[in-house]
């Protein structure tokens, strides 16, 4: 079975007594709805004429109409030879997407930069807004670099686990993983990733804490409700992150317990809501919050560091005064 979007190409092969060679072209979805209702455990693939393929099992059947498989742009994926071990990759995935660039005059940064280097996998993603690095063990103690498109990326772990391992090889033109009877490739962007970790080094801290991950988490769950696109903001006092948001459906106030190194003064920094609640998603465990004198955000945990910048106090809308009756 072949598949591609011509960003993402797949190919998978199953065992099966094969009486008569042919191959057809089916649409997917249609394909998928009809397998997902089939009963029994065995499928028969049959085609009495060229257009129709005829899917049977049990007592039930399904006849589709199809078109010919020469009309399929089918993709040439190659078998690479010289390969690295990568497992992990939802978990890679989950931590990075979230923070790729959504718009097209940003082709690099709708990547994921994924490096190897002794036996180590490091993943960067960035928006223009917010960083997210992320560190794991890995397979292989070669040294080796991709910028892999966050779309595909999604899609490869969609139909993965943590515990598949992918032998990975850069094609020039593609990135190619290869498992058992699956190769899934997806085409490389153009440009070149932004220095992620000179971006996270250049941030020079001056207030510091440390919290629950879930705490936050909860915290800004409900503030989440109440703010609409209203930012959040953030202040660190005695013992305390106390959250903070005047928002589109009413007023939220939520204190965190922390060990609070350094104050920040009391205005504190205003924050996108949802680009950290989506962060806190995700963490978890122990976060160490540092803050430079511009409000710049670094979270740090055993193996992210994510970045994000302030923004501006929002301005508040003065309510129309209420007309007098005459």
């Amino acid at each position: 079975m072949t598949a591609t979007n011509f960003e993402a190409a797949i190919q998978i092969k199953i065992r099966a007594p094969v009486k008569e060679s042919g191959s057809m072209l089916v649409e997917s979805r249609l394909l998928v709805g009809m397998l997902s209702l089939l009963p029994g455990e065995l499928i028969t693939f049959s085609a009495d004429k060229p257009d129709v393929l005829r899917l049977k099992s049990n007592m039930s059947v399904y006849e589709v109409k199809c078109l010919p498989a020469k009309n399929y742009p089918k993709p040439v994926i190659p078998f690479p030879e010289d390969t690295v071990k990568i497992s992990g990759i939802c978990s890679l995935a989950r931590r990075t997407v979230f923070a790729v660039a959504k718009e097209e005059q940003k082709p690099a940064l709708q990547c994921v930069s994924v490096k190897l280097k002794n036996n180590t996998v490091t993943a960067a993603a960035c928006d223009g807004i917010r960083i997210i690095l992320v560190k794991d063990e890995a397979e292989s103690a070669d040294e080796q670099e991709f910028l892999l498109p966050g779309h595909s990326l999604q899609i490869l772990s969609s139909i993965s686990s943590d515990t598949d391992v992918y032998d990975v090889a850069d094609l020039g033109n593609e990135v190619v993983f290869v498992k058992e009877n699956m190769v899934f490739s997806m085409k490389k962007m153009p440009g070149t990733f932004i220095d992620t970790n000179a971006l996270i080094k250049s941030v020079k801290p001056v207030y510091t804490a440390v919290a629950n991950a879930e705490d936050i988490k909860n915290a800004l769950d409900l503030i989440t409700v109440a703010s609409g696109s209203q930012p959040v903001n953030l202040i660190l006092s005695n013992g305390q992150i106390n959250l903070a948001c005047d928002g589109e459906r009413g007023a939220v106030h939520y204190s965190v317990t922390a060990n609070v190194s350094v104050k920040t003064p009391g205005t504190g920094f205003y924050y996108s809501t949802a680009k950290l609640n989506k962060l806190f998603q995700i963490i978890d465990g122990k976060v160490k919050l540092e803050l430079d004198s511009r409000g710049m955000l670094l979270l740090k945990t055993k193996n992210e560091v994510y970045l994000q910048a302030p923004m501006a106090k929002p301005v508040v809308k003065e309510k129309p005064a209420l007309k007098q009756a005459a």
